[in-house]
């Protein structure tokens, strides 16, 4: 940015017979502007570029991520999340036409898909073509009826929420693009976006008196509540996602957390006698509503999409059976069928008896033979998209088209045009973008949120503005790396503090008992949990043993190193390794070897794998986890794509790595609440420790590395307990002191017996147990203790051969271990139930 002070607006240009929003027709800023572009003038290119810099580091620490599904590479999945730091605005007068054209789209798209599933007015009036309807896979004749026979669908709303795609053309004017119904996104992150932008410039959003966007999510759960219908109880409500995969997987975490939803994904659920139960480790529980991000065609195999995995089978039949409600109900994608905009005009006069408010962008579709002809005339001032929203083809803009693909193109339109809409090319609004030399246009559409209220709809005054960079790109998507804007909506007078809490007049019982843990969840918070632990203790052994290589060239012991550089390939089970046949020549350079097994992902048993699998699991269960444990995560995450090139850059990298591993197991033991999810947390961090120290005793014990005092030196080390020992014994070392202290210490926080202690006391706290009752995992646990606390180390040094004899001993723990992990899995861990598949193979 240069040092002008009127840079911000001097480079700004706009495009004659495009709306802008900054400037007037008579290229003059607009009263709604002036005081932001003041307000951003005033604080310098300087304080602009920190502030911007802080907005992109709050939005990485927070996680904010869309995923890309058409990426070159698997590694290249998610993408950062773009805000720019200027609002588009909007003054309440201007807004309110819009919220009532919203809200009244609203009570048509409602009338539309009853009717669709009941008496099918709409045919029957001839308001649209029948083939419309039947001949396109979003009707799902699976729930005909259902809007009849459901008291919950006849009662209530059969839409709770809808977004709206708005595009502002050369007249001022907004038109519609198209709706989303079935599982439409994009509230969550523009709540991120203004809790972000609030953050970054308080005085100035304060001043603007801006319109909160909490209060519609205040609306949104009341109305969720209410649609539940349980009294006497809060109803279970859960927030069901296709899974981390999923482009905008964050919002579903995102707004579970912000809501207080459980986060489930189709396996969590199961269908028994018509009723849909979560299965969690306490058991099954009912749940009473499902706020769904999944398309209809998957959220039921049983009578829809039979190759789903995302659903639930037998979901239809207990909606059928009033059981369970879905928000939004499932055949409401009919309403996102693209030929259906062409007769929105007609279809609001028949249902509401009133002018459609908020006009369509002029739409025709190509299965009417007039409007095939009028399009076909001029086809250049269009662009033509299939009216399923899940076809792969792409939109094409005729205009773009040459020669062959042009006559292959029309000759498809004429063949099958039933499959076709064109929608004709509005040159959308262009909005002032914040760059390095100040504003600069790009092309914008508006997304907007309407639920249903107790009186109606209401809309967020608010929404998601994306913006396309360049000027020449007409399809503005987040699939194709558009920016996000923050709208704001004036208020006329100071807006006053909104948040989810509840009024006074709504009773809380107070509880301390949590929802239920989904077993997925507690799964994945169990494995969590091992493989920190794995990581860290892979980390420490690396770094011992590269420091025990700058230390040899100082003329430390040469066999002490190779046992160290043996330990790091038992640990990361990369053999051969230090220990095969080619050992000798790794030992005089065994750089690159440390270098592939700390930062290569792809090697299966090294650090860097064991980190990704760390951050894989715990996407899983991100709704479960602290805001200052996700930052540690997205560190690590960003950790495993150093490079390095020396012996001190491992050291460095590898500190780095253990630092951010403890913060987040002490914020795991601190902070955490202790429900059911902890518990398995810690099970899990205390078997793969013990586990490690067992693995890590016997390779030493194995090279015969516990007669020198530096391997002994070493181990110590490793495990965090040399400046103990060292004060407890004076500085003299041997075998049984050294292994005392590493198995038989209560006192020593990484011991053998510390682990069972806690493992022994966990136990008991995992939920589902009935007193009078002995579980598989409690009679593993009790092998497990009985057997450790048959011994002692002065029993082993009595003997011939200690260390053989212990060595024997820690194989026999072991395998108690693995039946402890395995008891746990079978009783809280296996949720996947067994499948049929219907179809060629049972007729």
């Amino acid at each position: 940015m240069t040092q002008d002070p009127f840079h911000l607006i001097g480079n700004y240009r706009t495009i004659p017979g495009v709306y802008d929003e900054l400037y007037d027709a008579e290229g003059q800023i607009r009263n709604k502007y002036k005081f932001l572009v003041k307000s951003f003038q005033e604080l310098g290119p300087a304080e602009l570029l920190n502030r911007r810099r802080d907005t992109d580091r709050i939005l990485r620490e927070n996680g904010v991520t869309y995923n890309l599904y058409q990426s070159d590479s698997p590694e290249a999945k998610e993408r950062p999340w773009d805000l720019d730091l200027f609002p588009l605005v909007m003054e309440s007068e201007e807004w309110r036409v819009l919220e009532r054209g919203l809200n009244q789209r609203a009570d048509l798209l409602d009338a539309l898909v009853r009717d669709v599933y009941s008496k099918r007015r709409l045919l029957y009036e001839k308001k649209i073509p029948p083939e419309i309807l039947f001949n396109e896979s979003s009707f799902l004749r699976a729930c005909d009826g259902m809007y009849d026979s459901n008291h919950f669908l006849t009662k209530n709303p059969a839409l709770l929420f809808f977004v709206c795609d708005l595009i502002r053309a050369a007249d001022g004017n907004f038109y519609v693009l198209n709706d989303r119904v079935q599982a439409p996104s994009g509230s969550g992150y523009s709540l991120e976006n203004r809790i972000v932008l609030s953050r970054i410039f308080p005085s100035m959003y304060r001043d603007a008196m801006v319109h909160r966007v909490a209060v519609y999510f205040r609306s949104l759960r009341k109305s969720l509540t209410q649609l539940a219908g349980v009294t006497g109880r809060e109803p279970v409500i859960v927030l069901l996602t296709p899974g981390p995969s999923n482009e905008t997987y964050f919002e579903h975490a995102y707004l579970a957390g912000y809501l207080g939803y459980t986060l489930v994904q189709g396996e969590d659920l199961t269908v028994r006698k018509n009723k849909v139960y979560m299965k969690t480790v306490e058991g099954l529980q009912q749940i009473d509503l499902i706020l769904r991000r999944v398309d209809d065609d998957f959220m039921d195999p049983l009578e829809l999409r039979g190759d789903s995995l995302l659903g639930v089978p037998g979901l239809l039949e207990s909606v059928r059976s009033g059981h369970v409600k879905i928000a939004n109900p499932i055949g409401t994608g009919f309403l996102e069928n693209r030929a259906l905009l062409p007769f929105y005009s007609d279809l609001c006069r028949f249902y509401l008896g009133e002018d459609l408010i908020l006009p369509m962008a002029p739409t025709y579709w190509m299965g009417t033979p007039d409007h095939f002809q009028y399009v076909i005339q001029n086809p250049e001032k269009y662009v033509f998209k299939t009216v399923s929203r899940t076809d792969e083809e792409k939109p094409v803009t005729f205009i773009e088209l040459s020669g062959e693909r042009k006559d292959s193109f029309l000759q498809k339109l004429k063949l099958l045009p039933n499959r076709f809409i064109a929608q004709e090319m509005i040159a959308s609004a262009t909005v002032p973008v914040l760059g390095d030399n100040g504003f600069r246009p790009g092309r914008a559409i508006m997304r907007t949120f309407v639920s249903s209220s107790g009186s109606g709809y209401q809309t967020m005054a608010g929404g998601l503005v994306r913006v396309s960079p360049s000027l020449d790109d007409f399809f503005i998507t987040s699939q194709r790396g558009a920016w996000s804007k923050d709208l704001w909506v004036l208020a006329t007078e100071t807006q006053k503090e909104e948040s989810l809490l509840v009024s006074k007049s709504d009773q809380v019982l107070i509880s301390r008992k949590s929802a239920g843990v989904p077993s997925r969840v507690a799964d994945n918070l169990f494995w969590l949990a091992r493989y920190l632990e794995r990581s860290e203790n892979q980390t420490r052994v690396i770094r011992e043993a590269t420091y025990k290589i700058l230390q040899v060239e100082d003329g430390y012991e040469r066999e002490s190193l190779e046992n160290s550089l043996k330990l790091v390939t038992h640990v990361t089970n990369s053999y051969p390794g230090f220990i095969g046949d080619d050992a000798g020549e790794l030992f005089l350079n065994p750089f690159p070897e440390l270098q592939r097994l700390t930062t290569d992902r792809h090697i299966v048993g090294s650090l860097a794998f064991h980190l990704k699998s760390l951050v894989t699991a715990s996407k899983s269960v991100r709704d479960r986890l602290s805001e200052d444990m996700k930052k540690i995560l997205l560190h690590l995450e960003d950790q495993t794509n150093h490079e390095i090139e020396s012996y001190d850059q491992i050291i460095d990298y590898l500190q780095k790595i253990v630092v951010n591993l403890s913060s987040l197991t002490g914020l795991s033991f601190e902070n955490m609440s202790r429900e059911a999810g902890w518990y398995f947390l810690n099970l899990g961090r205390r078997i793969e420790r013990s586990i490690n120290m067992i693995l890590m005793l016997q390779g030493m014990i194995r090279w015969d590395s516990f007669r020198d005092k530096s391997s002994f030196e070493t181990f110590l080390r490793i495990n965090d307990i040399r400046l103990t020992y060292n004060r407890r014994y004076s500085g003299k070392i041997d075998q049984e002191s050294v292994l005392d202290i590493l198995l038989f210490d209560t006192t020593n926080p990484r011991s053998f017996a510390y682990q069972l202690e806690q493992i022994n006391s966990d136990i008991k706290f995992l939920p589902g147990k009935d007193e009078k009752a002995v579980y598989s995992e409690d009679r593993a646990a009790l092998q497990l203790y009985t057997h450790f606390k048959m011994k002692d180390i002065s029993l082993f040094f009595a003997s011939e051969n200690p260390l053989e004899s212990v060595s024997i001993w820690l194989e026999e723990l072991h395998t108690y271990l693995k039946l402890l992990s395995e008891s746990l899995s079978s009783r809280y861990f296996n949720y996947t139930e067994e499948q049929t598949r219907i179809g060629d193979g049972n007729g």
